[in-house]
């Protein structure tokens, strides 16, 4: 066991069993899965839940006799930033001296994770869901590179038309979005105006801005003069919707409903949420476990391991990845044939809490009903309710409190 694997166990108590224990013989082999992750910096919050989430599965996949026999071993390496640098040394250390068999993360840098992980050929399960890491691993021929949802084209209609599939009466049909200047959050915005314009709404005011910005007033008061129905706000760090909604409360835009995107979803806005400071605020996901009996099972053995609910972004969909790629394994019988095991996990339409994982011939996964529904949630009394999962209502929009 390397001291990476010992570090992540030991942080989460999650050391299941011992070998003897657990159905493994001596001469059993270990099977290293390698987990480059963000576990400081912007996306540490994130970081944190695909650690805990692979290190669940791992820990399950043990407790009932390991991966053909052997037990599998966790290795995690921190990619801070997700610069290319970080990735490539992520490369280096799992890959070339650590030996591992697969590498499983919720996103691994947008982009720099392809030229780093792409020439060892081992299958890489991710989430980076941008059409630019779709274009360039094809550009490098790599087959055994995978997508684990759809990509931010498409993100950004699926969510404003999950808004109106809430029937919320909007009064007018005038769409402000500001967004941050990364490639995910300019797609997402992009496809997003585009959605609204193609029914007949108007986009009457788009900003973007940097990731550091931290004063609203100037933004905030041209959002109130454009007179939106709906404000979208897209932007991968939390602060970017943190510091937008502190000011933003105080002073709204009339009646208006405001979209925080994807990062509403994750850990980033927990302590915002409890504290009361995001009621009312809608916020979108496609990586959040169903509610149905194997979702809530599921809830239970988090809230079990770790003392609290998982996130509704990335917890399930991270744990999924895990399980296909151990169900691929069992399908070829060698976990060290990466051609063989990429294949499987390219053909096997594997069902999960999130979904069904049936790659596109693009190695990414088109969301609607029959693979992985997307989620619309409204902050609700501290608590983020489910209003539209996939084309189906199932629950009501409460009046922010924003809103006289």
């Amino acid at each position: 066991m390397t001291l990476n694997t010992f570090k992540t166990r030991a942080r989460t108590g999650l050391l299941a069993c011992a070998m003897a224990a657990c159905g493994f013989t001596a001469a059993a082999d270990i099977i290293s899965l390698g987990a480059p992750i963000p576990l400081t910096g912007y996306f540490a919050a994130d970081g944190v839940t695909m650690e805990q989430a692979i290190t669940l599965a791992v820990d399950e996949i043990n407790a009932k006799g390991g991966l053909l026999g052997n037990e599998v071993e966790v290795v995690t390496f921190d990619i801070g930033d997700l610069t290319p640098d970080k990735l490539a040394a992520a490369a280096a250390n799992l890959i070339e001296r650590g030996g591992v068999s697969a590498l499983i993360n919720g996103y691994g840098g947008m982009g720099p994770d392809i030229p780093a992980f792409c020439p060892y050929g081992i299958p890489y399960i991710h989430n980076d869901a941008v059409i630019g890491v779709i274009d360039l691993a094809e550009r490098m021929g790599c087959n055994a590179i995978f997508n684990a949802s759809d990509v931010d084209v498409n993100y950004g209609k699926s969510q404003f038309d999950m808004v109106l599939n809430t029937g919320h009466d909007f009064g007018t049909k005038r769409l402000a979005i500001v967004h941050g200047d990364f490639e995910w959050d300019i797609n997402n915005a992009k496809s997003m105006a585009e959605a609204a314009e193609a029914v007949g709404w108007e986009v009457v005011y788009v900003q973007e801005v940097p990731y550091d910005t931290v004063e609203w007033t100037g933004i905030q008061s041209q959002i109130r003069a454009a007179e939106p129905s709906l404000i979208h706000l897209e932007a991968l760090e939390p602060a970017v919707a943190t510091t937008f909604l502190s000011q933003y409360k105080n002073n709204p835009a009339g009646e208006a409903l405001l979209n925080v995107g994807y990062i509403g979803a994750t850990p980033g806005l927990d302590d915002v949420i409890v504290q009361g400071q995001a009621e009312g605020i809608l916020t979108f996901t496609l990586n959040a476990h169903q509610d149905n009996e194997a979702g809530n099972a599921f809830v239970e053995r988090w809230k079990d391991a770790y003392g609290a609910e998982p996130s509704v972004s990335l917890a399930a969909a991270v744990y999924d990845m895990v399980n296909m790629w151990a169900a691929a394994v069992k399908q070829v019988g060698n976990a060290d044939d990466h051609a063989a095991v990429a294949n499987a996990i390219r053909d096997m339409k594997y069902d999960g809490l999130v979904g069904k994982f049936a790659f596109n011939d693009r190695n990414f996964i088109d969301n609607g009903s029959e693979t992985q529904p997307a989620q619309l949630f409204q902050v609700q009394n501290g608590q983020r309710v489910r209003l539209v999962v996939g084309d189906t209502r199932v629950g009501d929009i409460v009046k922010p409190s924003w809103i006289q």
